[in-house]
C-alpha cells in the first residue's frame, strides 16, 4: 500500500494462484478489478480502497468475502458490498 503506483492492475497478477495477501490501497490505481483475480483462492487480505477504480465489483469468490473496507474510497466502484451499481 501506499506505493505511488498509477495505471491498471495488471491482470497477470492473477497468475500469482497462491498470494495470500494483496494490500494496494492509497495508490493512484485506475480502471476496473480485473475478474482473472478469481483464480487468487489463497487470499486472505485484499485492499484496493482509495484509488480511482470504477465499475462493478465481481461477484466471484474471493471477491464475495472482503467487507467495505477493502474498496471505500474508490468514488466509481459499485457493487457488494458497496452500494449497488447505477441501472
Amino acid at each position: 500500500s501506499s506505493n505511488g503506483l498509477s495505471g491498471q492492475i495488471p491482470s497477470s497478477l492473477a497468475n500469482l494462484t497462491t498470494l495470500s495477501f494483496l494490500e494496494l490501497d492509497r495508490n493512484k490505481l485506475e480502471g476496473s478489478i480485473p475478474s482473472t483475480f478469481s483464480s487468487l483462492t489463497s487470499l486472505v487480505a485484499f485492499n484496493v480502497s482509495y484509488n480511482h477504480l470504477s465499475g462493478k465489483i465481481p461477484q466471484l469468490v474471493p471477491f464475495t468475502t472482503f467487507g467495505v473496507s477493502s474498496y471505500q474510497g474508490n468514488a466509481g466502484l459499485c457493487g457488494t458490498p458497496l452500494p449497488a451499481c447505477p441501472t
